[in-house]
């Protein structure tokens, strides 16, 4: 169901609640139905609003169902625990605990919130326990810390492995990582490395090159017209010269919109005032010069670009797999996991099980589901929910899915708004789009 803000989702799902548990031969089907939500807010507000309603229907003589709602309600009340309302990272943490042996955690485990807190404890360790026995470790934080001294730059070997240690262990990351089936314990290796940096070095220094060397020739026409720089349309040609003059540890950017439109046409080169006089010096022969300039920022730039974020990227890969086994031993010695690293783990456990299997697992088998701000799940959370709603769909089961595409506030924790808005209707063809499924 895609509706937007004030639209009344809370309320249809209540009802949809209500009528399951009413319609149903079971006393007990509260047990089988799952709705959750994504705050503790939200869990609550459904929860009052489920029974606020079964209570006004229990105390209507008039109504139809009266009887059956009070002793839905009362059996409810007496069974509380089993009343499966809750935050979607409630169920898939008591989802996680059933399978503490499957992933080496004592059942008793406590979720970490505060993740960059163990990401930087683990980055200590890495540098506290560094002895000369770690030689090829060594050599690379050397190596690179020499790099960026003789760049100019201060450098915090700590804090920049820092910075990189949280890039590599958020969850967008993670993900990004597992959709492209990426080991991260075996990935990177040094001397792989390395081989990637000589690469991109010389994609960055070529192409600067490239670039000097065609503003160089552009710039040349212009001196030997006798024309200035300063002399073109509202002086766009002032970038030339700087881009004559890079160095080898500019970064570059392309040039304005207002360049890349006036310099292929060189009847936008100079004021109508100027042109008569300075477009004959300098027409035909800065035409070629400025195309090619203007050519070097369409595919190269991009190869050049992307050269640029690995070469950024590449310290820190290097102590990735230093970092991941810091990290989860880490996790092990707190008897903890990360909020975000349990959905993975989960999702490892459950892909490729049916439905049965989990269920056995956590001694609860749920009929209907019915998820609530559904714009704001993540693909690896409906990776694990999606063997358990095709095995409810299969059984004729009754879900139902709500949410609105604009109100999507977790991007940070990787959530997908395509999921509801394209997804779910090609995977589930019932699914309307309006009425669940």
């Amino acid at each position: 169901m895609k509706a937007s803000a004030g639209s009344g989702k809370t309320y249809n799902l209540a009802k949809t609640y209500i009528n399951l548990l009413l319609e149903s031969d079971d006393r007990y089907a509260y047990r089988h139905i799952l709705a959750v939500t994504f705050t503790n807010k939200a869990t609550e507000e459904m929860k009052s609003r489920i029974l606020r309603e079964l209570h006004a229907l229990a105390s209507d003589p008039s109504a139809p169902q009266s009887r059956k709602a009070s002793e839905v309600l009362s059996d409810i009340l007496h069974d509380y625990s089993a009343f499966a309302v809750s935050t979607i990272d409630r169920f898939f943490q008591q989802t996680l605990k059933a399978f503490s042996r499957e992933i080496g955690q004592f059942a008793s485990y406590q979720v970490e919130l505060d993740k960059d807190s163990l990401v930087a404890e683990s980055v200590d360790r890495i540098l506290d326990s560094l002895t000369e026995e770690d030689a090829g470790l060594l050599t690379w934080l050397t190596d690179n810390v020499l790099e960026q001294i003789e760049q100019g730059g201060k450098y915090s070997t700590d804090a920049n492995l820092m910075k990189m240690a949280v890039r590599l262990k958020s969850a967008q990351r993670q993900e990004e990582l597992e959709k492209a089936g990426v080991d991260e314990m075996n990935a990177y290796s040094q001397e792989t490395l390395v081989k990637i940096r000589q690469v991109c070095r010389k994609i960055m220094t070529d192409f600067r090159m490239e670039v000097r060397r065609k503003a160089t020739a552009a710039c040349d026409v212009l001196n030997s017209s006798g024309v200035r720089v300063e002399d073109s349309f509202r002086g766009f040609m002032k970038a030339l010269p700087a881009y004559a003059g890079i160095d080898d540890r500019d970064v570059l950017a392309p040039p304005t919109e207002s360049f890349m439109d006036k310099a292929p046409d060189h009847e936008k080169w100079f004021s109508s005032a100027k042109a008569k006089t300075l477009l004959p010096k300098v027409y035909p022969a800065l035409e070629g010069p400025l195309q090619d300039f203007c050519a070097l920022w369409g595919k190269d730039y991009q190869v050049y670009s992307t050269a640029c974020i690995l070469d950024d990227q590449i310290y820190g890969l290097g102590v990735a797999r230093e970092l991941s086994v810091t990290f989860k031993e880490l996790m092990r010695e707190k008897n903890v996991l990360c909020l975000d690293d349990s959905n993975t783990i989960l999702k490892g456990i459950i892909d490729g099980s049916d439905a049965p299997f989990v269920y056995e697992k956590i001694g609860v088998r749920f009929d209907h589901f019915l998820l609530d701000e559904f714009q704001d799940t993540s693909r690896v959370q409906w990776d694990n929910f999606k063997p358990l709603l095709g095995n409810s769909d299969s059984q004729g089961g009754k879900s139902l899915i709500v949410g609105d595409v604009k109100q999507s506030i977790y991007r940070w924790r990787g959530s997908d708004w395509k999921l509801l808005d394209e997804e779910i209707p090609a995977e589930f063809p019932e699914y309307k789009g309006g009425v669940g499924y």
